[in-house]
C-alpha cells in the first residue's frame, strides 16, 4: 500500500476512543476443525483495523483483538508534522488515540515516513516542500527531531521509519535511494537516543524486491544495515502468482541470506475479488502456504493488511486502486470470510 493511504488514516483521527473500556463479544466458528502448518507461534500477530459498513472505528479496534495484538496506526501527516498530530488529545478519551488504542491492549505500530507521492510529481519528500532531494540536511534533521520526539513520547514497542522505502528506488534511481539510507540511519539513532527499548523498523515491499523481473533487488537491504531492528516486509504475492501453490519453496527464505535481524510482515494479504480472479478459498490457501513458507523463519510479527474489505467506493486510482480491494479478513459488510477463522487459530496458537 502507498503511504498516503487514507482509508488506514479516516479511522485514527476521530473522538471514538472513549468507548475503549467496551468489550468485543468473540464470534462463534462454524464448528470445523481449522488446521494449519505450525502447532505454536514464535511471532505477534495483528492487522490494520479497517471498518466495515457500520463505519465504527471503536468496533473496528476491539475486533481485530481477536487476531492479535499489534494493530497498524496510519495517521495524515505521516512524516513531518507526525508528532504534533499524535500528541493531539482527543476530547472524549481524555487521552491521545495513541494511548487509548495502548490502554485497549493493542500494541499501535506507527509510521514516520521520509517519503510520500503526489499527484503529478510522484515520489518526493515527506515535508509539503515536493522535493525529490533527501539530502538536504534540514529536511533530515526535522524528520529526526520527529523521530526523537515521538520516541521519547510515547516510547513505542515498535516504530517503523519508513514503509515500502525501495519504493524511491524504483521511482528516483540508487542515488535517491542512497541518499535515503542515509537519512533512515540517522532516524535510527535519533529513536534510540530517546528510546533503546524501541524496536525500529524500516519496511520494504517485498514484490519490488524480488516480483518486477529481472535480478531482485536484494542489495537494498545491505544499503540498510544499522537502521532496523525488525526488517518490515509487505507482501501482495496475488498480483505475480495465479495460486498460492505456485509460490516457489524459497520465496520468502531468500531474506535470510541478506538479514541476519527478525523479520516483521507489516502487510500480508491474497484479494478474494472475484473480478481479480481472486476467491476466500484462494485467501485460505495463501495463509497456510505462507506459514509453511515461512515457518523456519525468525519472525517478530505477521499482520493481515486489513481486517475488512475496503469499499469500492474507497478506489480513485490514485491512493487507493482497484487491486486494493479484497484484501480483508472480513467482507465490508461485515461478515466474516473463511480465512478470518483461520487467522483467529493462528493467533490461540500457544506462544513459544
Amino acid at each position: 500500500m502507498k503511504p498516503t493511504a487514507a482509508p488506514m488514516a479516516v479511522f485514527c483521527v476521530t473522538s471514538w476512543l472513549g468507548l475503549a473500556g467496551a468489550a468485543a463479544q468473540p464470534e462463534a466458528t462454524n464448528g470445523r476443525r481449522v488446521q494449519l502448518p505450525l502447532t505454536t507461534r514464535g511471532f505477534l500477530t495483528g492487522t490494520t483495523p479497517t471498518v466495515d459498513r457500520t463505519q465504527n472505528p471503536v468496533a473496528a479496534y476491539l475486533l481485530s483483538k481477536q487476531v492479535g495484538k499489534v494493530t497498524m496506526l496510519w495517521v495524515t501527516p505521516n512524516g513531518v508534522g507526525l508528532y504534533e498530530k499524535l500528541t493531539k488529545l482527543n476530547p472524549v478519551a481524555k487521552t491521545t488515540n495513541y494511548e487509548a488504542i495502548r490502554q485497549m491492549g493493542l500494541i499501535p505500530l506507527v509510521t514516520l515516513n521520509p517519503w510520500t507521492v503526489l499527484p503529478g510529481r510522484g515520489v518526493v519528500r515527506n515535508d509539503g516542500s515536493g522535493s525529490k532531494d533527501f539530502s538536504d540536511p534540514r529536511f533530515v534533521d526535522r524528520l529526526c527531531n520527529e523521530a526523537g520526539q515521538i520516541a521519547a513520547r510515547f516510547r513505542p514497542e515498535y516504530l517503523s521509519i519508513g514503509n515500502e522505502v525501495n519504493s524511491v528506488y524504483e521511482w528516483l534511481g540508487e542515488p535517491a535511494f542512497d541518499h535515503l539510507a542515509v537519512v533512515e540511519k540517522r532516524l535510527y539513532r535519533a529513536v534510540k537516543q530517546a528510546c533503546r527499548a524501541t524496536k525500529v523498523v524500516v519496511v520494504l515491499s517485498y514484490s519490488q524486491l524480488v516480483d518486477l523481473g529481472g535480478t531482485p533487488r536484494f542489495h537494498l537491504i545491505g544499503k540498510l544495515a544499522d537502521s532496523y531492528d525488525v526488517l518490515g516486509i509487505t507482501s501482495y504475492p496475488w498480483k505475480n502468482y495465479a495460486t498460492p501453490k505456485e509460490l516457489p519453496g524459497d520465496y520468502y527464505l531468500r531474506l535470510a541470506d541478506h538479514t541476519s535481524k527478525p523479520v516483521g510482515f507489516t502487510e500480508i494479504a491474497w484479494s478474494s475479488d472475484a473480478a481479480q480472479g481472486g476467491s476466500e478459498e484462494e485467501q485460505v490457501e495463501f495463509l497456510v502456504r505462507f506459514l509453511e513458507l515461512t515457518k523456519t523463519m525468525r519472525l517478530e510479527f505477521v499482520n493481515w493488511a486489513f481486517l475488512h474489505d475496503l469499499p469500492e467506493s474507497s478506489v480513485t486510482g490514485f491512493v487507493v486502486q482497484r487491486t486494493h480491494l479484497g484484501l480483508g479478513l472480513r467482507n465490508y459488510d461485515g461478515t466474516p470470510k473463511k480465512v478470518w477463522e483461520y487467522f483467529r487459530a493462528l493467533d490461540d496458537l500457544p506462544s513459544r
